[in-house]
């Protein structure tokens, strides 16, 4: 399975000059959303979608060491479809502005969808 964390958007209604995902609790807020995926154990890859909208953003991640998609960043749906398209495993697919996802939550979603057992 893959974890998706969608962080290419540009975050308008927060009216701020920094990206919305590099907003700070603790640490940027994209970074919680990754760091719930990869100690949650559940997938053999984390990929962020990012887009030319969230330039900062994707540097954080590569310094990170997330592995980044760049889509055309036109919107949420548009940019998820296109990516969607081009993966043939199970995703999870998460905003990266979730700060307060932590891994016992990404588990039980997984454990929840089962999708190993729901194969026909």
């Amino acid at each position: 399975m893959i974890g998706l964390v969608m962080a290419g958007g540009k975050g308008t209604r927060m009216q701020s000059d920094k990206e919305k995902l590099l907003l700070e609790y603790k640490k940027p807020l994209v970074l919680h959303v990754v760091d719930a995926l990869k100690n949650s154990n559940c997938f053999e890859k984390i990929i962020a979608v990012t887009s030319p909208n969230s330039p900062q953003t994707q540097k954080i991640l590569i310094e990170n060491d997330v592995k980044i998609i760049e889509t055309l960043g036109d919107n949420f749906v548009t940019d998820l479809n296109s990516i969607l398209k081009k993966l043939d495993d199970y995703v999870f697919v998460t905003s990266g502005d979730l700060p307060l996802l932590d891994e016992n939550i990404v588990k039980q979603i997984v454990s929840a969808s089962n999708p190993k057992e729901n194969m026909d």
